[in-house]
């Protein structure tokens, strides 16, 4: 179990209120989402990490670690069941991370996104969606507290001497997201 004052509270602290920006900027638990909406923000998901991923990847160079944690396709795989194009959707621009260190706070941002899709995935059931389209929201499944644990203790060991790079790879990853997914509502 983490402690208190760790890394983990340093970064919910630190980076509140860019998550409070694009928790409110999405309203994806709204009574308002539409199918057509999910879709549009799906999009915009889509976009966010294709240009994340590799970026991520290449600077922690563990592919242990992000292999399993990789959700590009499920975004991919939703889109598809929703009868987009991926290959037609734009790209945004990585968050300008450097190093493991801030590979890991942006990985925090991305890894702790799947708790909150799964409150998310509760909304979408009234919408009537085709199967197949809500695997992004759905994170690692069942593997999804354990996984988010598995990180936590992971980036606490290794990311202690450097606490700053972390928090700025999370902020980063936080502007860039918000700015990537909120500016197309």
């Amino acid at each position: 179990m983490l402690a208190e004052g760790s890394l983990r509270d340093l970064l919910r602290a630190g980076t509140r209120e860019e998550h409070e920006r694009l928790d409110a900027g999405l309203d994806l638990t709204s009574a308002t989402l539409t199918a057509g909406r999910y879709r549009r923000v799906l999009e915009r998901f889509h976009g966010f990490w294709a240009g994340w991923e590799p970026r991520v990847a290449a600077e922690l160079g563990d592919e242990a670690l992000f292999g399993p944690r990789r959700r590009l396709h499920l975004v991919r795989d939703d889109l598809r069941a929703l009868g987009a194009r991926t290959e037609d959707l734009p790209v945004c621009p990585p968050p300008p991370i450097r190093g493991r260190a801030e590979a890991m706070g942006s990985l925090y941002v991305m890894e702790g996104s799947t708790l909150g899709g799964r409150v998310i995935l509760k909304r979408l059931d009234g919408l009537g969606l085709p199967e197949g389209s809500r695997g992004y929201f759905a994170g690692h499944g069942a593997r999804t507290g354990a996984m988010w644990t598995a990180f936590l203790e992971r980036l606490e060991a290794e990311a202690e001497p450097d606490t700053d790079a972390v928090l700025r790879g999370a902020r980063a990853t936080f502007a860039t997201l918000g700015d990537w997914v909120l500016g197309a509502a």
